[in-house]
């Protein structure tokens, strides 16, 4: 793991990881404890159980937007850079290589959700849910299987596809995972061929909105859908397999 040690050090170096998490800590603190208005509807919306969801949506939004960011260029990078021949002189498996670099990368992405999170902490404490704080905990993990997923993901295609296009691509999936749940709606709407295309799509498109949709109802005591968590979690060990499989020219 001294390859995926050294690389998370450089990532959590990076003032991008941090200038992103403390920027969005500031805006849900602003609308979480009541500093800023929120309306819908044009009424105001001040509640816990109104505002947890959006700000845990919030949160999942920008972790999963960083977890792209964070990992659309490493790989590639580490093969600009030559990098790559230091490892292959100590013989160390190019799928390893590749493994750890992932693994590094989605650490980040983790460190920089749970700062996010303390803003949903200080949330929670300004509402006097200070007694269900231990919610953050599954909560955080719910949202961080998203992230994983994302950061896995994108690692995979930035093996063998040019940067801009697989980053393209990995901000496409992560979008339409976000907002699974409204293409659901509009393949309905739309019918026929471009309707089948949309469900189909949907059929392989991991549904983060849905394990999103967890993290909500555990921090709104709501009932989970444990199928959902297990689909997530199924994706991730998916996208793992790519990594290990997928090779890339030793140059």
């Amino acid at each position: 793991m001294i390859i995926a040690f050294t690389s998370f050090k450089e990532k959590i170096r990076r003032k991008e990881l941090y200038l992103v998490s403390v920027t969005g800590v500031l805006i849900l603190l602003i609308f979480g404890t009541g500093s800023g208005s929120l309306t819908i509807n044009g009424e105001a919306v001040t509640d816990y159980k109104s505002l947890a969801p959006i700000l845990l949506i919030v949160i999942n939004a920008i972790s999963c937007s960083l977890a792209v960011v964070m990992n659309i260029g490493t790989i590639p990078n580490e093969y600009e850079r030559k990098t790559s021949h230091l490892v292959w002189i100590r013989k160390i498996p190019q799928c390893r290589y590749h493994g750890e670099l992932t693994a590094a990368n989605t650490f980040s992405g983790l460190v920089s959700e749970a700062i996010l999170f303390l803003a949903l902490f200080i949330f929670m404490i300004s509402h006097g849910r200070s007694g269900e704080l231990w919610r953050l905990l599954p909560a955080y993990l719910m949202i961080g299987i998203n992230v994983t997923i994302v950061s896995v993901m994108t690692s995979a295609f930035s093996i063998l596809i040019p940067r801009l296009v697989s980053g393209t691509i990995s901000a496409a999936v992560m979008l339409m995972g976000i907002f699974h749940s409204l293409l659901s709606l509009l393949k309905d709407i739309i019918g026929g061929f471009g309707g089948e295309i949309v469900r189909y799509a949907l059929k392989i498109i991991p549904n983060l909105h849905g394990i999103q949709t967890q993290a909500v109802n555990v921090l709104c005591n709501k009932s989970i859908d444990v199928h959902m968590i297990l689909t997530g979690m199924l994706a991730v060990y998916a996208f793992a397999a790519l990594i290990f499989v997928l090779k890339r020219k030793e140059a």
